[in-house]
């Protein structure tokens, strides 16, 4: 009779184990993806600074960079293809930090969400805002917006 609470006892001791490995697993893998994700990201933004750059330089010195004769327009197209793909990217970063924080038991989201402008290059430049320098911000911005433009982004 007293072995039945001890097997009971030793029976919840295993499933509980059991369920804290299988966590502390689960937070190991999210946290891999999480790490994979981030040098994604990074990665992408090492790209977007590379289209960037190409397009200043094309606008610059257009007989010299421009090599379509499009008037920087693939240039631009790159840089705006390599901004959307690093907004995926963050999109991806932003949801393994959720998953990290479910698998692991502990909140790692402190980004302040940004209201969409419905302009994703706005919307992409404000959620640096407060985290970089505004110059810095207004320097990428203008790639893609007049500095006016830029500006009234940043207020809102």
């Amino acid at each position: 009779m007293k072995e039945r609470p001890l097997m009971a006892v030793c029976l919840f001791a295993t499933l509980w184990a059991s369920s804290a490995s299988a966590d502390c697993g689960s937070c190991a893998d999210d946290l891999d993806r999480l790490g994979r994700a981030s040098r994604n990201a990074a990665d992408a933004a090492n790209d977007v600074k590379s289209k960037a750059d190409d397009f200043e330089s094309c606008k610059r010195n257009p007989d010299f960079y421009d090599f379509m004769r499009d008037g920087c327009r693939s240039k631009a197209y790159d840089y705006q293809s390599a901004t959307s793909t690093l907004e995926s990217e963050l999109g991806t970063v932003d949801s393994r930090v959720r998953s990290v924080s479910s698998s692991c038991g502990m909140n790692l989201s402190s980004r302040r969400r940004v209201p969409s402008s419905g302009n994703q290059m706005c919307d992409l430049i404000r959620s640096y805002k407060n985290r970089l320098p505004l110059e810095t911000l207004i320097k990428s911005c203008t790639q893609s917006m007049s500095e006016a433009e830029c500006r009234k982004c940043l207020s809102q």
